[in-house]
């Protein structure tokens, strides 16, 4: 998508884009200043779709996908890499300013995703005057987004998937009312959104801090040693609480439970690692605790939808041609 120029500071009125197809594959409205919401629900493509982009002032992202896959590689200034995928029942929150990057989306699948471009400014805003424990919540991600770049995924929440299918299925009214109607639906979804950031944080708040401090031990353990970290009711055990309420508590802290997010950071040192063009797959695999190559491939796989090897190949021949 051209991010050059989706905002309008200077406008205070509500105003409307001009309908039209970015990449073939995504249509943009304007939803306010500082505000657009792009849908793509298109039919399975053909072969995949490839393009590289480069920018220097984005919006923050929020992409929601139900059906397809894109697998995205992005470059800072600073050198700095990151890759990931966004596949279905998935979403990522992004802002990635001074970088440059690859998109690949692939065939064969519906493609059914919804982005909510925010302008930094219009986020500090919307939140300015608000006291719920989002506002908290949004403040610290910001601080952590302008550090450098910032890019993370996660599991698609049922109240925020609802929202996205209502969009993406929008009834064919009037031009008028359909635009009344994805307005409506892209605040309630950046409502959703923030919600969600704030039950995480008044449940934080309702958790005992001797809880917490022991999420964070566990947390520390398991980035210790990912080869061979200890079991789920060893870790429990060390830190004085039930595996099944450490579980509950790495799902609100983390979002996942200890295995999941194990498993993510086991991917992210690999992916890291297979950068080191010198290391072969199966030493990544071992290395990163994987209990053979073939696990790590199709973990891998499931996750960044591309294979190990391809992806240190393509890597290795980008950087060459840069």
């Amino acid at each position: 998508m051209e991010t050059q120029h989706w905002q309008s500071p200077a406008r205070s009125e509500y105003q409307w884009m001009a309908e039209k197809k970015e990449n073939l594959i995504w249509d943009e409205y304007q939803i306010r200043p500082g505000i657009k919401l792009a849908v793509q629900n298109v039919p399975p493509l053909g072969t995949p779709l490839c393009f590289d982009y480069e920018t220097s002032n984005p919006p923050i992202q929020f992409l929601y996908c139900l059906s397809g896959s894109t697998r995205i590689r992005i470059v800072h200034n600073d050198g700095t890499k990151v890759s990931g995928r966004i596949a279905s029942k998935q979403y990522s929150i992004s802002y990635v300013p001074d970088t440059r990057g690859t998109c690949v989306t692939e065939a064969g699948c519906p493609l059914r995703s919804i982005a909510l471009l925010i302008a930094p400014n219009t986020l500090h805003q919307l939140t300015r005057q608000t006291e719920a424990s989002s506002v908290e919540q949004v403040r610290n991600l910001m601080a952590e987004m302008t550090k450098a770049f910032f890019y993370r995924e996660f599991t698609l929440p049922l109240p925020l998937e609802i929202t996205v299918r209502q969009i993406l299925d929008c009834p064919m009214l009037n031009r008028g009312l359909k635009k009344v109607f994805l307005e409506y639906k892209a605040m309630e979804l950046f409502y959703n959104q923030l919600s969600l950031l704030d039950l995480s944080g008044e449940e934080c708040k309702k958790t005992a801090a001797f809880e917490l401090e022991a999420v964070q031990r566990v947390h520390d353990l398991l980035m210790r040693d990912l080869a061979s970290p200890p079991s789920l009711l060893c870790l429990a055990k060390k830190v004085g609480l039930t595996h099944t309420r450490l579980n509950k508590l790495f799902r609100l802290v983390h979002h996942d439970t200890v295995f999941g997010v194990l498993r993510t950071r086991r991917l992210e040192c690999a992916k890291k690692m297979l950068e080191d063009t010198r290391k072969s797959v199966s030493e990544v695999a071992y290395e990163c605790g994987f209990a053979t190559p073939s696990h790590l491939s199709r973990a891998f796989f499931d996750q960044y939808g591309i294979q190990p090897k391809r992806y240190q190949t393509e890597l290795n021949s980008a950087e060459t041609t840069v």
